[in-house]
């Protein structure tokens, strides 16, 4: 049974569901109470992490040793990309080097699935084959940081500087007790070269799928990689709770919050590079409303909106 501190937890997302109902009940009464509530919700993809310029130096400060080094002169002819303006070069890199999404590396698996299933389909039924569950989702380096120091050095400053989400999990093949394992589709080394990461946790999600029991599996192969080695600067938990109000829901669910944190807050003492490396926040979902807690007067964020309503552990069930 969950702890009084999570009870405590439990009734304070509850209070912070009523105290969101009652603002957006005014805002409906009241036209300048809807004015209001509409300037202060904010864009959809302002929510995301932000990052300080002390976490930013001290991802850059992680360079490889080779890149350190004091760089030749550029070239002066006039074909050289390093005599473009730094704003070009800037948006170039933002368009070359970035992390794959959950989603996209979910949808390429299935579809690589797709396609070796039609192929095995039109052999001969003779033939001894099947699709495999457990291929990996093949990740490369993008050319640009192939290219040479100076090019490898920028366009590294922003990829170190890039936020890894994790909204989702990963698909459950029917058949399976589990879903498939997140380093199938993120190879170790990478997760631990990552040094922004962004983890966001559903819970209460269904009475018969436990949201956070499922969540537990999944970190248990991400923590595990990273307490072996890990780059991170920090790492940002953000809790998605719905059904607050269902006590059912929420017997167990409140057993595995527990856990979930408290997993999470021993890896940070454990193999954490510095205390305080996770940030936390927690959203209380309810329908199409969003309420931020920690703040009497909640925050707001209205569905459809990618920062909160991404991903679900019943998505692939």
């Amino acid at each position: 049974m969950a702890g009084p501190e999570s009870r405590t937890k439990l009734a304070e997302w509850r209070v912070i569901q009523h105290r969101g109902r009652n603002k957006i009940l005014r805002a409906s009464r009241d036209p300048v109470a809807r004015a209001k509530l509409r300037a202060e919700i904010p864009s959809p993809m302002s929510g995301q992490l932000r990052i300080s310029e002390a976490d930013r130096a001290s991802a850059i400060a992680t360079f490889p040793a080779f890149l350190s080094e004091p760089l030749p002169t550029p070239s002066t002819s006039r074909h050289s990309f390093l005599t473009f303006p730094p704003e070009i070069r800037n948006a170039i890199y933002r368009y070359s080097v970035q992390y794959p999404t959950c989603r996209s590396l979910y949808d390429y698996y299935y579809d690589q699935k797709e396609k070796a299933k039609a192929k095995i389909e039109l052999r001969p039924r003779s033939a001894n084959t099947r699709v495999s569950r457990h291929s990996k989702v093949p990740l490369r380096t993008p050319t640009i940081l192939l290219l040479c120091k100076q090019i490898t050095r920028e366009a590294l400053s922003f990829l170190y500087c890039q936020v890894f989400v994790i909204d989702r999990i990963p698909p459950w093949l029917m058949g399976n007790s589990a879903p498939l394992p997140l380093t199938d589709f993120v190879s170790r080394p990478t997760l631990q070269s990552l040094r922004f990461v962004e983890i966001k946790i559903s819970l209460g999600e269904s009475a018969n799928v436990g949201s956070g029991n499922i969540w537990l599996g999944l970190l248990n192969g991400v923590l595990d990689a990273w307490s072996e080695r890990n780059a991170l600067v920090r790492l940002h938990i953000v809790f998605k709770l719905s059904n607050v109000t269902r006590p059912n829901m929420w017997f167990y669910e409140l057993e595995d919050f527990e856990k979930l944190v408290e997993k999470l807050s021993y890896f940070e003492f454990k193999h954490g590079s510095r205390p305080g490396l996770i940030r936390w926040e927690h959203w209380v979902l309810d329908f199409e409303y969003a309420y931020k807690v920690g703040y009497r007067n909640p925050i707001i964020r209205i569905h459809p909106d990618p920062y909160i309503w991404q991903g679900s552990v019943i998505e692939w069930v």
